[in-house]
C-alpha cells in the first residue's frame, strides 16, 4: 500500500499519514491489540519526517510482504498540479505506483512496525490435488465457483471454509489452464486475468518478471467492499498460486490488500520459485500437487461403514473411530470427546429406528481435523426441528447439546434419496511423543 500526501502543513500531514497507516494495520493485523503501540510511534517520528519534507509533498511506501511491516517516508518534488492527479491524501492505486514511486527524492524515515499480519497460509503444502468436475467458465461463469466449492467440501468434508476456497480456485486455475500454455510469470500473469476477469472482475496485471507476479483488482468478483466473506479471497489467491506454480515448480501468494478488508483494491503479490526466502507469510503452491507437506507430515484417513439400526452397532463404530484416531497419534481427551459425540449421533437415528433400516457413519482425518457425518437412510429424524440449545430439563435435545459442547461445529440437515445427516467436525490436537509426530 502506498500514500501521496500533498498537505503543505507538517502537522496535519502527520495526522493525515498516522490515520491511514494505522487504519491499514487495523485492517489487517493478527491481533488489534498491537495496534495500540504503533500509534506512539507514529506520533514520534512523522512529524519530523514531514517537517524535513520542507512542504513538498510526502509518500509513503508502506511493505507488508514480510510478516511485519515497514513505512518508507520520502519526498516528492513533482508540481503540486501533477501530484493532484493521483490523488493526494488517499492511497496510490497499484497501477501508478512504479511512476509515482520515482518521484521520490530522498528517503525522510524508515519505520519498522511491531505488527504482525493476520495469517495467510491454508494448507502446509499447498490445496491437495483434486480433480476439476468439468468446470467450464466460458458455458458456466460464475456459477463455477459454487460448483468447485461443492466439490471441494464432498471431497474434504473436514476442511475450513478457506480451504475449500482455496481448493476451489486451484481446481478453476487447474480447468481454465487446460487449453492454454504457460510458460513464464507473464502468460500465468494473464491466465488468471483471463480466468478472474470471466467471474466477474477488473483484475489486471500491474507486473510480472521471473521472480515476482503483481496483479490488482478493483471489482471483487465475490462482493462489495467491507461486509462480503474474506474467506472467499482465497478462491483468487487459489487461482493464482496454482497457476503460477506451473512457471517454476513453486509460488508463494500473499494477499496484503484486500477489499473484502476495505482497502479501495486488492494486490496479490505472487513470489516464483524455490527460493522465495525471508519470513514472508502467504500460501505456497505446488506443481504439481502435493499430498501432504514435505516437512511436516499430514495424516489423511476416510472410514466409511454400513450399520444395522440397532443399539449394538454403537461400540462397533466407536471403537473403530479410536483406534483409528490413535493410530495416527490424536490426543487422548480428543478421542474420548470423538467417541462421545459419535455415541450421541448414533443414539439419535437408533431412537428413531425401524426394524430393517440401517444408517452410515463417514469419518474423515485430514491434517487437524476430523469430520464425522452420520447418514439416517430410513424414515429418519427431521434435521429442520432440530433446536438451536436444548432445555436442561428437557427429555429430548441434551445429547443434541452435549455434541456441541464436544466438537467444533454440528451441522444438521436433510438430503434427498439419503436422509437425515448429522455432521461434526473436531479440531484435533496430536501427541508429540508419537512416532508420526516426533
Amino acid at each position: 500500500m502506498d500514500w501521496l500526501i500533498g498537505s503543505s502543513d507538517a502537522r496535519k500531514g502527520a495526522e493525515i499519514a498516522r490515520t491511514l497507516v494505522a487504519e491499514h494495520l487495523q485492517r489487517h493485523a493478527l491481533e488489534q491489540s498491537a495496534v495500540g503501540p504503533v500509534h506512539q510511534i507514529l506520533r514520534d517520528r512523522l512529524p519530523g519526517a514531514f517537517e524535513r519534507a520542507g512542504g513538498k509533498p510526502v509518500l509513503l511506501v508502506f511493505d507488508w510482504l514480510q510478516a511485519t511491516p515497514v513505512l518508507v517516508v520520502s519526498r516528492v518534488d513533482e508540481p503540486a498540479e501533477v501530484v493532484a492527479e493521483v490523488l493526494a491524501d488517499e492511497s496510490v492505486p497499484p497501477a501508478l505506483r512504479a511512476g509515482v514511486r520515482a518521484w521520490s527524492r530522498g528517503e525522510l524515515d524508515t519505520l519498522a512496525l511491531p505488527v504482525e499480519r493476520s495469517r495467510q497460509q491454508t494448507f502446509a503444502a499447498g490445496p491437495p490435488p483434486i480433480v476439476a468436475p468439468g468446470l467450464d467458465l466460458e458455458r458456466q461463469g460464475a456459477a463455477v465457483v459454487a460448483i468447485a466449492l461443492a466439490t471441494a467440501l464432498e471431497a474434504h468434508p473436514s476442511v475450513s471454509a478457506s480451504q475449500a476456497a482455496s481448493i476451489a480456485g486451484s481446481m478453476i486455475a487447474t480447468a481454465g489452464a487446460e487449453q492454454t500454455e504457460i510458460s513464464d510469470a507473464l502468460s500465468a500473469a494473464e491466465t488468471f486475468v483471463r480466468l478472474h476477469n470471466a467471474l466477474g472482475s477488473d483484475a489486471h496485471v500491474v507486473a510480472a518478471d521471473q521472480d515476482r507476479i503483481e496483479i490488482a483488482v478493483a471489482r471483487c468478483p465475490f462482493g462489495t467492499r467491507e461486509g462480503q466473506t474474506s474467506a472467499l479471497c482465497h478462491v483468487s489467491t487459489g487461482m493464482a498460486g496454482q497457476l503460477a506454480a506451473r512457471v517454476r515448480g513453486e509460488s508463494l501468494v500473499v494477499l496484503d490488500e484486500s477489499v473484502a478488508h476495505g482497502d479501495p483494491e486488492c494486490h496479490l503479490q505472487i513470489l516464483l520459485g524455490e527460493s522465495l526466502g525471508g519470513d514472508v507469510d502467504g500460501q505456497t503452491y505446488f506443481w504439481p500437487p502435493r499430498a501432504t507437506s514435505p516437512v511436516a507430515p499430514a495424516p489423511h484417513l476416510d472410514l466409511s461403514v454400513s450399520l444395522p439400526r440397532e443399539s449394538v452397532s454403537v461400540p462397533v463404530v466407536r471403537r473403530l473411530a479410536a483406534q483409528a484416531l490413535r493410530a495416527f497419534g490424536v490426543d487422548e481427551e480428543n478421542v474420548d470427546d470423538v467417541q462421545l459425540a459419535i455415541t450421541e449421533a448414533c443414539g439419535n437415528v437408533i431412537d428413531h429406528a425401524g426394524e430393517t433400516d440401517t444408517y452410515e457413519v463417514k469419518i474423515e482425518l485430514a491434517a487437524d481435523r476430523c469430520a464425522i457425518t452420520v447418514i439416517d437412510q430410513g424414515a429418519g429424524f427431521d434435521a429442520t426441528a432440530v433446536p438451536e440449545q436444548a432445555a436442561v430439563d428437557a427429555e429430548m435435545g441434551r445429547g443434541l447439546t452435549l455434541m456441541r459442547a464436544l466438537v467444533d461445529n454440528v451441522a444438521f440437515h436433510n438430503e434427498p434419496q439419503a436422509g437425515a445427516v448429522v455432521h461434526m467436525v473436531k479440531q484435533l490436537t496430536y501427541d508429540s511423543d508419537h512416532p508420526l509426530h516426533r
